[in-house]
């Protein structure tokens, strides 16, 4: 996987413009590269459960959205912010921050989704597609960033 996200990475500097490549690293691509995952997981459970099952746009939302926290944690840990500390004293704060601040941006997006579906009548999906790039990839990455996998390379086994 690292391989793959090294040459995404290149790929990506290549086309980007030179006072942008700063922001193009083995960070942000891999974030972003899991965060599409991620997005694809929560777009097909979104559309499972609220086209397929008929559930209330805000549970199909918030169902696909914890299914998808679930999905994301470990690759998040380990690929993107690269903290290989698998201790309780590290692993446990890091799910409970990692839960907090996705239930932050969950909580976010569900009343996104409900004003602009419910309220608004604006189709679902696309919504739902902008919501998940606006509030959860952006508060996502900032937040497992300086709050959830700060620690990394600070504690010692």
């Amino acid at each position: 996987m690292r391989k793959l996200i090294d040459l995404l990475t290149r790929l990506i500097t290549f086309f980007t413009p030179r006072r942008f490549r700063g922001l193009v690293n083995h960070e942000t691509v891999s974030f972003l590269f899991i965060g599409g995952l991620t997005t694809l997981v929560s777009l097909a459970l979104f559309a499972l459960f609220y086209y397929v099952f008929g559930l209330w746009v805000a549970l199909a939302g918030i169902l696909s959205d914890v299914l998808a926290i679930i999905f994301a944690f470990f690759p998040n840990k380990v690929l993107v912010f690269e903290s290989n500390q698998w201790h309780a004293k590290v692993l446990v704060p890091e799910l409970i921050r990692f839960g907090i601040s996705r239930a932050f941006t969950v909580i976010l997006g569900i009343q996104a989704l409900v004003l602009l579906v419910d309220v608004l009548g604006f189709n679902a999906m696309l919504m739902r597609f902008l919501i998940i790039v606006f509030v959860h990839v952006l508060g996502n990455y900032a937040l497992g960033k300086w709050l959830v996998f700060r620690n990394k390379g600070d504690e010692n086994d």
